[in-house]
């Protein structure tokens, strides 16, 4: 099995797969090349499977992008799309005037970063003081791969796509991100820090995979 090869001042060997289901292997700087084939073939059997999946929810999330959404998400609450102007979310609805699929969904995710522009700093402020940890900055991105991040000065951007979440998966997302502030890695401390402020994140960190999967679904 052929593969790009990133090496670096790593510790460990690591495949990492893309959204179109290719992937590539990073390894550390003086790991022999006989080494990094070993733990490629050990692992061939799982990237095929996920390679699959990914090619497979690639192909759907074109495909709904070709069809003005129904339904959409917020806070763990499915709401009905009504064609109409002017773009709002109105408590009972999404209204998109569209005309076409890609509009929509663009004129979705702009509500959905305004609607995460108020309620994720609430709850970031809510859980900062149980944590003990502020950010020094706090942002909304668009980012598809990740839920939030905490860069290495502290500051912490979240994802519009999170308004999608229940909200006790949001505060999930939150509570680890202001955890990194305290713990810039993902070491047995860090998770002891998250499970103090919520004992079940792992079945809230578990919820989030589905929803990745219909947000690709649904084009998002």
């Amino acid at each position: 099995m052929e593969y790009p090869l990133i090496r670096s001042r790593r510790k460990t060997v690591g495949i990492y797969m893309r959204p179109d289901g290719g992937f590539e292997v990073r390894a550390p700087l003086r790991m022999p090349k006989s080494a990094v084939d070993e733990f490629v073939r050990s692992k061939e059997k799982w990237i095929r499977e996920k390679s699959s999946l990914l090619r497979q929810r690639q192909q759907a999330g074109a495909a709904a992008a070709l069809r003005f959404p129904e339904r959409l998400p917020l806070l763990g609450r499915d709401y009905p799309v009504e064609q109409g102007a002017p773009a709002a979310f109105t408590g009972v609805s999404f209204r998109l005037p569209g005309p076409s699929p890609q509009e929509a969904r663009a004129q979705a995710a702009a509500l959905y970063r305004s609607l995460a522009a108020g309620y994720l700093p609430r709850r970031a402020a809510f859980w900062q003081e149980k944590v003990g940890a502020a950010p020094a900055s706090l942002r909304v991105g668009s980012a598809k791969g990740s839920w939030g991040s905490c860069s290495g000065k502290n500051g912490i951007t979240f994802s519009w796509r999170l308004m999608a979440a229940p909200p006790e998966a949001v505060d999930y997302v939150v509570v680890h991100e202001l955890c990194h502030i305290l713990e810039h890695n993902h070491s047995p401390r860090f998770w002891a820090l998250v499970a103090r402020q919520l004992p079940h994140w792992q079945a809230l960190r578990d919820s989030l995979a589905g929803l990745a999967r219909r947000l690709e679904e649904l084009g998002l």
